[in-house]
């Protein structure tokens, strides 16, 4: 197996894991494809050690299992650009739980190129390499792969290691490496990788008028288009849309015949589908589970608004000082929260959603001087646009 090339077989794919082993840090990307399945079908994982770049062919090698232990190792740092998508699909099909990942997008955002920015923008600005363009929207189930299509896929991570070496570096500089691995750990370890049925339930509820005891029947229907979507890896919505879930919680039809007055399901559901749909239905009305979610209901106090207006700017001008972005310092939900509810004390503002120990460093006592008038926001000068938190006094 040559230093770049394609590993097609178990014998190649042990001889990459053999030689990965010692590497302390390994570049990490996949394709995919997540548009007609439940499950996106993995087609291409790419890697990258000192020695160069390898892609891995899924279709060729079948079983994937022998990069478990290099995926779930943390002795062995796993650099990947926008990585929740590729380390879902790893974590699935390799049955292993993340070890020690470092995403450069999120690095990025702590050293001052953008919360968003694309792998070949990044590599410009930081590495000044351009990458190629051209192949995100490929076929990648489509085999023999092209020569131009391997050479993409490998370039995603081709220069990753050395954009890990300039984003570490800049990190450890400015002091902001363990505000970096905070976050991390709240995204690659805190967070959850599976569906939250929680959501979609909100989010098909939005869609029809889902009252008290509908909604039960929503959550069941919910529940089993769930199961089912899996059962028949297929997405969710091409089962059933979630304004027909609503339509139907909203109507809980009796039987077949009123399943089958409800306008615009799509053809065939019915007949498919409609017994158990009655069931499911029946079922919840009849036994409504525990676990149903509650509407959440936003009753902010008065003078959010103001308060979330000042947060704002403020956090924008905190931001421009540290050269990040203000939504990473200061995200939507936690600035809500904190505006909607104000905190009495530094402690009750850390428990606020989001509010990690490094954004309580760096401007817990700010935002609790804020909120209190003990300090505002100024202008420079008449022609100055620069903001600066101040003391308010009488005077």
């Amino acid at each position: 197996m040559s230093s770049e090339s394609l590993v097609e077989s178990r014998e190649e794919l042990l001889s990459l894991v053999d030689r990965l082993a010692s590497a302390e840090v390994v570049a990490l990307d996949t394709e995919f494809h997540g548009e007609k399945r439940y499950w996106p079908e993995l087609f291409l994982v790419q890697l990258a050690d000192r020695a160069g770049p390898v892609a891995v062919d899924p279709l060729a090698v079948g079983d994937l299992s022998p990069l478990g232990e290099m995926f779930g190792s943390d002795s062995t740092t796993k650099v990947i650009h926008s990585a929740y998508n590729d380390v879902a699909i790893l974590r699935r099909v390799l049955g292993v739980e993340p070890g020690a990942v470092f995403d450069t997008q999120l690095a990025a955002a702590f050293v001052g190129y953008g919360e968003q920015c694309g792998l070949v923008r990044l590599l410009k600005k930081a590495c000044g390499v351009r990458g190629v363009r051209g192949f995100s929207m490929s076929d990648w189930s489509a085999r023999p792969l092209g020569s131009k299509q391997l050479r993409y896929a490998l370039d995603d991570v081709r220069y990753l290691l050395e954009l890990y070496e300039k984003l570490r570096s800049e990190l450890e500089k400015r002091g902001r490496m363990e505000w970096f691995r905070s976050e991390s750990r709240k995204r690659f370890v805190d967070r959850g990788y599976g569906p939250s049925l929680e959501s979609i339930y909100s989010r098909a509820r939005s869609k029809g008028k889902i009252r008290g005891k509908t909604r039960p029947a929503l959550w069941g229907l919910v529940k089993w288009r769930e199961r089912l979507a899996q059962e028949l890896d297929k997405p969710r919505n091409r089962v059933v849309r979630d304004d027909h879930l609503a339509r139907i919680a909203s109507m809980s039809p009796r039987g077949m015949k009123d399943l089958s007055r409800i306008r615009g399901l799509p053809g065939g559901f019915v007949s498919k589908w409609g017994e158990d749909v009655v069931e499911v239905v029946a079922d919840a009305l009849q036994n409504p589970p525990d676990d149903v979610p509650s509407p959440r209901r936003y009753s902010p106090r008065k003078g959010s608004s103001a308060r979330k207006d000042i947060l704002r700017i403020y956090a924008r001008e905190k931001a421009r000082q540290l050269d990040m972005v203000p939504s990473l310092l200061l995200p939507k939900q936690t600035l809500k929260s904190i505006c909607g509810h104000p905190p009495d004390s530094l402690e009750q503002l850390g428990q606020k959603p989001g509010m990690t120990s490094w954004r309580m460093e760096i401007m817990g006592k700010d935002i609790m001087a804020v909120l209190a008038g003990r300090k505002g926001l100024v202008l420079g000068g008449k022609d100055s646009t620069k903001l600066t938190v101040v003391d308010v006094t009488d005077g």
